[in-house]
């Protein structure tokens, strides 16, 4: 299976649940299925992702996220004001992941369906890492 079959198999729930409200297309760039829409659109988009996964994270709570949602955001990890992350229960090593992206000039959102990273994750257990995580 390619990088686009995977996210669509994995993420299927998530791809159905938002099919009628947003049209999904793959972004080769940056390996996601990506929906973009109006911002008229954005509470029936948000609330029905929330079903899909109702895990989530924004600037403030990822700082005190367990390392595991980080390692497996990869890049998603990184958020911004009004950005999320969304995941389903990170005990279970979810395959997909998804990031909300407001536009800047505010009248566009994004949703980016990810796969996970598949690598092991290995907690970080240096002085400066325990150090950086007290100031979170």
């Amino acid at each position: 299976m390619n990088h686009e079959e995977q996210i669509q198999t994995y993420g299927k729930d998530v791809l159905e649940a938002l099919s009628s409200m947003v049209k999904w297309k793959y972004d080769d760039f940056h390996k996601v299925m990506l929906a973009e829409f109006s911002v008229d659109k954005q509470d029936q988009v948000l609330f029905t992702l929330q079903q899909a996964l109702p895990v989530s994270w924004d600037v403030k709570t990822i700082k005190k996220a367990p390392g595991e949602v980080r390692h497996y955001a990869g890049v998603f990890s990184k958020l911004v004001k009004q950005q999320k992350l969304f995941s389903s229960n990170i005990e279970s090593h979810p395959k997909v992941m998804a990031a909300w992206w407001p536009w800047g000039h505010g009248a566009t959102v994004s949703v980016r369906l990810f796969l996970t990273d598949t690598s092991p994750y290995v907690p970080k257990t240096g002085f400066i890492h325990k150090l950086t995580r007290l100031f979170a």
